[in-house]
């Protein structure tokens, strides 16, 4: 299976040239009731023992990022949370109500960005 790609004209914002740049094509969005059937077939599992447990990680995860903790799931990767602020003149005006969770960030196992000279692509045809 292939990953399409589209072709769309972009401006290049240091000369304002139009350029031509390659763009995903989305298949779709898998959720957690097809991951869970593909992996029961892959294992001595139910898919809805692979659901329960893929709940129980999401709650366990939010746990410990919401603790300080990165997470890293074995040839997955790591999970963190960012933070931000406004910047402000003393330490002491850095208070905790004002710091916010940005974002949740993933940084991918090696073997997992190794794979990606893997994957080959097509050009949509529509």
């Amino acid at each position: 299976m292939n990953m399409k790609y589209r072709v769309k004209q972009k401006r290049n914002g240091i000369n304002d040239n139009e350029l031509y740049y390659a763009v995903p094509v989305w298949s779709g969005l898998i959720g957690t009731r097809e991951i869970a059937q593909e992996l029961a077939g892959r294992s001595s599992l139910t898919p809805a023992d692979i659901r329960a447990t893929l709940i129980g990680l999401v709650e366990v995860m939010e746990k410990y990022l919401h603790s300080g903790y990165s997470i890293k799931l074995d040839d997955l990767g790591v999970f963190r949370l960012s933070l931000t602020s406004a910047g402000y003149a003393s330490p002491d005006a850095c208070t905790p109500h004002r710091v916010n969770a940005a974002k949740l960030c993933f940084r991918a196992d090696p073997q997992i960005k190794k794979n990606l000279k893997k994957v080959k692509f097509e050009r949509d045809k529509s």
